[in-house]
């Protein structure tokens, strides 16, 4: 539980734009999460270990606006040990996200796909539509924009 409160409060910093804090703060979920050695969800509790200071990692990057450390902490991260299929979608647009932030159309695309292969649901929510919206700008260099914006409501 303790490693989760590090790891919430480097985001809450990094949303604010305290970057300090926010290294200093995921620097300790990160120790906490290296003594435990692999990710738990003991009964009653929430899922932490390493893949969830990784994901945090990617989030705190891309708040922060360092979008080629979110995307190498992603690289990091084994999807299909994570717990949930939302949790995954939700890793697929933080990538999507970064990928955005770093001017990397195609990328983001294709991470916005797995995401919707993880689970649909969430692609229909606003940091994936809006991402799929201004996708549309490169309609003509990324097959299947147009259909993917249809299927997730970018499109009105």
């Amino acid at each position: 539980m303790q490693g989760n409160l590090y790891a919430t409060a480097a985001y809450t910093a990094a949303k604010q734009g305290d970057r300090q804090t926010a290294h200093t703060l995921i620097a300790e979920a990160e120790a906490t999460a290296k003594r435990l050695g692999s990710d738990q969800s003991p009964a009653g509790t929430a899922f932490f270990g390493p893949s969830q200071v990784l994901l945090h990692q990617i989030s705190i990057s891309h708040l922060l606006g360092d979008a080629g450390t979110a995307i190498d902490h992603a690289r990091q991260v084994i999807t299909v040990q994570l717990p949930t299929a939302e949790r995954r979608a939700r890793y697929w647009i933080d990538v999507a996200r970064s990928f955005d932030q770093w001017n990397k159309p195609e990328r983001c695309y294709r991470a916005l796909l797995a995401a919707e292969e993880a689970a649909p649901q969430e692609v229909r929510r606003g940091a994936a539509k809006s991402m799929t919206a201004s996708l549309m700008r490169h309609d003509r260099t990324l097959p299947g924009v147009r259909s993917f914006a249809h299927r997730v409501g970018a499109l009105a």
